[in-house]
């Protein structure tokens, strides 16, 4: 694969990637908005644990969700960019035409080898022919 195509393939992954980043995060920044800066700041002002737990479980939820998303879609960007990269290569360095282009002319090779032994084979046989009916036919001689 050439650099530009590497290339290419590197900027789509961060593409995606990034988009991955960008929505898991937005939902941690959620969670932290709608529930644990809350829950912090009670914890912090001396509040019971349970309640606080309480107060942050909605936001902790979202930034859960987001970190899974977050995880989720840099793992499918990097599966989806490697397969297809991948693919790419194979469909170019396994074009079935020029496979089969290949396989054609080594089998007209070795067809034209093989009719070339043949003609020789034939030149031989004819010629060994014409000897054995030269020497059967004997000059000057008669019964």
């Amino acid at each position: 694969m050439d650099a530009s195509r590497s290339l290419r393939w590197a900027v789509y992954y961060v593409v995606l990637a990034g988009v991955a980043t960008i929505v898991g995060g937005a939902l941690v920044g959620g969670g932290v908005v709608l529930g644990i800066a809350e829950g912090y700041s009670k914890l912090d002002s001396g509040a019971a644990l349970s309640s606080a737990l309480t107060t942050a479980a909605p936001g902790l939820a979202l930034a859960t969700l987001g970190v899974v998303v977050w995880a989720v879609g840099s793992v499918t960007a990097f599966v989806r960019v490697f397969t297809a990269a991948v693919e790419e290569q194979m469909r170019e360095r396994f074009d079935s035409e020029k496979v089969k282009s290949e396989i054609l002319s080594v089998l007209d090779d070795r067809l034209s080898d093989v009719e070339h032994d043949v003609s020789e084979m034939r030149r031989q046989v004819s010629e060994l022919k014409r000897e054995d009916s030269a020497e059967e036919f004997q000059f000057g001689e008669q019964q």
